[in-house]
């Protein structure tokens, strides 16, 4: 869904800074490889019995990560980019470095440190049943909080009363799985402080509220989403034993 809005956002972006035409312009889509690499990495390499213990360890995570940005560097050292730009060198790197780092960078780290402290100081107390409909209900409020106080806020708010509320039942991964979909992922598409692509988006010009247009497909993507988590959970909840539902 990122990628999709990325597209969307990239049609209506009005660039202002003269280095994002420069560092756009004639770059060879090959660039994109490191950055399609690491994704794998993070998705692929947790799952593999032979690796998923290597990567638990930072540094191994720093090693890869450093590897693949001197791979993208490189690419602008030797081969330079844009209009104004056309001579590779050391200068098309600073100007990359400079363009990656302080105008999206640093901007969207200030953002999501400010939702982390701000969401990380509120507490949520309290035990509720956990039952479907509960569950379902919490899923939906972090789906609606999650535009305006960013995906990451919204998950750092719930998912402690989620997991806290279902301590007692067995069957409880597929309630994280839904977490992750409809409160960390979908429920940020309204505003630009929901999601990374669409906060990128904005620093490159796209109106604030430019996405909260899109509130219809929100609505029916996250509607689906929990008519599916309800049906699923009502199945997994009749599984349980009488006990640890009266233990609830």
């Amino acid at each position: 869904m990122n990628g999709m809005l990325s597209l969307i956002l990239a049609e209506q972006a009005t660039p202002t800074a003269e280095a994002s035409d420069a560092i756009s312009h004639g770059v060879h889509p090959l660039v994109c490889l490191p950055f399609i690499a690491i994704l794998l990495c993070i998705a692929v390499l947790p799952l593999v019995r032979k690796t998923h213990h290597w990567w638990e360890e930072n540094h191994n995570k720093l090693m890869i990560a450093l590897a693949l940005g001197l791979l993208t560097l490189g690419y602008y050292q030797f081969r330079g980019f844009g209009i104004h730009h056309s001579e590779p060198g050391f200068a098309a790197v600073l100007t990359v470095l400079d363009h990656a780092v302080m105008v999206e960078y640093i901007p969207f780290m200030v953002l999501l440190f400010s939702l982390f402290v701000i969401s990380g100081g509120i507490v949520v107390r309290g035990d509720i049943q956990a039952t479907p409909r509960n569950n379902t209900i919490i899923l939906a409020i972090g789906g609606v909080l999650a535009s305006f106080i960013g995906t990451t806020g919204a998950s750092m708010l719930l998912i402690r009363l989620l997991l806290k509320t279902n301590s007692e039942r067995r069957h409880v991964v597929h309630t994280v799985v839904f977490f992750i979909f409809a409160v960390s992922n979908i429920g940020g598409m309204l505003l630009p402080i929901g999601d990374p692509p669409l906060f990128l988006g904005y620093l490159r010009g796209v109106p604030f509220l430019w996405t909260f247009g899109l509130w219809k497909e929100w609505a029916v993507m996250l509607g689906v989403l929990l008519v599916v988590y309800y049906i699923c959970d009502t199945r997994a909840y009749r599984t349980e034993s009488q006990k640890q539902i009266r233990s609830e």
